[in-house]
């Protein structure tokens, strides 16, 4: 049974509220936030990557806590003991612009249980988005989270305010998603909210476009099934991003003893749908094992690579752009400007392919430089880095 704060004060809310909005992805993978202290501020602030790959800060809490739903594995679930508040649009709004005016929120992410009921909570969620960009007249970035079933009036008023706007999917099928909740449907509720909102999109675009998210390894789910609806969302509903939350049992639900997600597993996520969305792979191509799951030791790229050396090396001055791109150490703006460097003249050296940006102890073994192949003598080792998601927006 949930139990209240007497009288909690609104920094006591932002605590709660805060802490249960973790759940609701929107920035770096757990794998680099977890190490850093850089990515940490207050329980309510999260890093996400903005315009021109600087680290932004996202003002991120739930309207309430209090939950109608019971999902297996969610620290807002209706039947666990635990602390539950809220916040009015008016206090809620306040306390936002508060926090970027001291310079210390770059922008606002509002999610929300759901109480009571989904067009109630939505309203006050879009009460407090209109106070935000009305009354205290903000202009900066703001993702507003869709809740499953909403009305379409609501979500056109929303996407007209709001810059981004998602509903999360939570399993890539129905099957999974019934190991996750027995509250939800994944056609009638979450998968038709989504279609809304596409449909919603083109009548009114979203400067940063549609997002959902699905939690990873909860529910038994292979990487493959995760990556082919991933890729289908791109396709045919347009999505700006899918985001994975690896799952973390917690305690007083019915998937505490279950083991977490890897924060790898959830990393080499990322870096397959960025080859999807962005490198011309289809989820055939993936590097999948025999169970449908990405390689742990390698990223997919270099593991696709690997499993295909009959398309290696290549030559550097004759590779076309989308060849470029399959290459491990090249992304997209080093691959152009290789273009651009050779349309002046030949490259010739490795120093002049890494002037280009490319990781050289990475391309030079899949490579031919003016015809000479430049293999490394030591065992290519991978580096977590935030570099691939520094050129990725929120």
């Amino acid at each position: 049974m949930p139990y209240l704060l007497k009288k909690p004060s609104a920094d006591d809310k932002l605590q709660i509220l805060g802490r249960t909005a973790e759940f609701d992805v929107c920035g770096l993978p757990r794998i680099f936030t977890q190490k850093s202290k850089k990515f940490q501020r207050f329980k309510f602030i999260y890093p996400a990557v903005g315009k021109g790959g600087r680290c932004v800060w996202l003002f991120k809490v739930l309207q309430t806590n209090y939950c109608e739903g019971n999902c297996y594995y969610c620290a807002n679930r209706k039947d666990r003991n635990f602390i539950r508040t809220s916040f009015s649009p008016a206090e809620l709004a306040r306390l936002f612009i508060k926090y970027h005016q001291s310079g210390q929120a770059d922008g606002f992410f509002l999610s929300s249980a759901i109480y009571d009921s989904v067009k109630k909570t939505q309203e006050q969620m879009f009460k407090t988005l209109w106070l935000v960009r009305k009354k205290y007249h903000y202009e900066g970035y703001i993702h507003f989270k869709i809740l499953p079933g909403s009305e379409d009036s609501l979500i056109e008023k929303s996407a007209k305010l709001a810059d981004r706007v998602s509903v999360n999917l939570e399993a890539p099928s129905s099957f999974y998603l019934s190991r996750l909740s027995p509250t939800k449907d994944f056609q009638k509720q979450l998968f038709s909210t989504l279609q809304k909102i596409s449909r919603i999109s083109k009548k009114i675009p979203l400067k940063a476009g549609i997002t959902t998210q699905l939690v990873v390894g909860a529910a038994g789910e292979s990487d493959r099934e995760i990556l082919s609806l991933s890729y289908q969302l791109y396709k045919k509903y347009k999505l700006w991003r899918v985001y994975y939350s690896g799952f973390i049992p917690l305690k007083d639900t019915p998937l505490e003893n279950n083991s977490p997600c890897l924060p790898l597993r959830e990393f080499r996520l990322y870096q397959a749908d960025f080859l999807l969305r962005g490198y011309g792979f289809t989820p055939e191509e993936l590097p999948f094992g025999k169970e449908g799951f990405l390689p742990l030791d390698r990223d997919p790229k270099l593991a696709w690579a690997f499993s295909h050396p009959e398309k290696f090396p290549l030559e550097v001055n004759k590779a076309s752009y989308q060849e470029l791109l399959r290459v491990p150490g090249i992304g997209k703006i080093s691959a152009k400007r290789i273009i651009e460097t050779r349309s002046k003249g030949k490259i010739t050296s490795l120093d002049e392919l890494k002037a280009t940006g490319c990781v050289v102890k990475r391309a030079r073994n899949f490579l031919t430089i003016n015809g000479k192949f430049y293999p490394s003598s030591s065992q290519i080792k991978e580096e977590e880095s935030t570099q691939l998601f520094l050129w990725e927006e929120i």
